[in-house]
């Protein structure tokens, strides 16, 4: 299973990102699975799933954490097939969809718990032990670079790190992708979002210390604002836009670590 991870600043651009590539893999028969490890829950409204129709982790994380506490070796299956069929939803295009979610109330602000729940469901269905056989696995993270710190994406295929083309958006993926370094991460993809001139490859690779062979572009299209504002998927509602063939520059990339 090829798992991989969007990582960087709020607001860059990660849950359009994983979101289009999901759905390209997903309508080629790929079996494909996402988590949403932000609090603000966007990644399942853009899949079509309003995120109110979607049990959530932590608002269940005290059931769950019962089952945690008396989980081993022996049970750990049950407890990851229980996560798979009552805390995930599948979308019209078949991909099926785990949300951490917001956090419930005052006082229980910690998610680290959440995210060992995610990795053990990770781990679930990459076993033989899952009846269902997943062809590929998206974490849409939540801003910022502590949740590689956490240690979730762990010997991941790729950490696709998401930036604007500006230094402060430059230095949380400085800060990602040092971080990555020490997880086994296959392949390091820096992703320049919004971009409106060429040039911005080879200036933010220096500023975040990734090799320009390892950075991508995705041009700066208004067809994005336009389908966020009509709550259209970008990829049935503008296939042909400039931001559409750059996602699909993206894949080829990240299935060619497989090949």
């Amino acid at each position: 299973m090829l798992k991989i991870i969007s990582t960087g600043k709020g607001g860059v651009g990660k849950t359009t990102t994983i979101s289009t590539l999901a759905t390209m893999m997903a309508k080629e028969g790929k079996k494909v699975l996402v988590f949403d490890t932000d609090p603000s829950m966007n990644l399942a409204m853009t899949l079509g799933i309003p995120y109110q129709e979607v049990p959530t982790i932590t608002e269940n994380k005290e059931k769950i954490n019962e089952e945690l506490d008396e989980m081993d070796e022996e049970n750990a299956v049950e407890v990851g097939r229980n996560i798979l069929e009552n805390y995930t939803k599948v979308n019209r295009d078949g991909i099926r969809i785990v949300i951490m979610g917001s956090i419930p109330e005052e006082g229980n602000g910690c998610l680290c718990s959440a995210i060992s729940i995610v990795k053990i469901l990770m781990n679930y269905v990459d076993s033989d032990k899952c009846p269902e056989v997943y062809d590929v696995a998206f974490v849409d993270s939540q801003a910022g670079p502590e949740i590689l710190g956490r240690g979730l994406a762990k010997d991941f295929d790729c950490n696709m790190i998401m930036t604007e083309p500006t230094p402060k958006s430059a230095e949380v993926s400085k800060q990602v992708a040092s971080l990555a370094k020490n997880l086994g991460i296959t392949m390091n993809l820096l992703v320049i979002n919004k971009s409106e001139v060429e040039d911005d490859v080879d200036r933010l690779s220096k500023l975040v210390n990734i090799p320009v062979s390892d950075a991508v572009r995705i041009r700066y299209d208004h067809s994005v604002i336009d389908a966020d504002r009509t709550n259209t998927c970008l990829l049935e509602g503008f296939p042909d836009c400039d931001a559409i063939n750059d996602i699909y520059t993206i894949k080829k990339r990240i299935e060619a670590i497989q090949s």
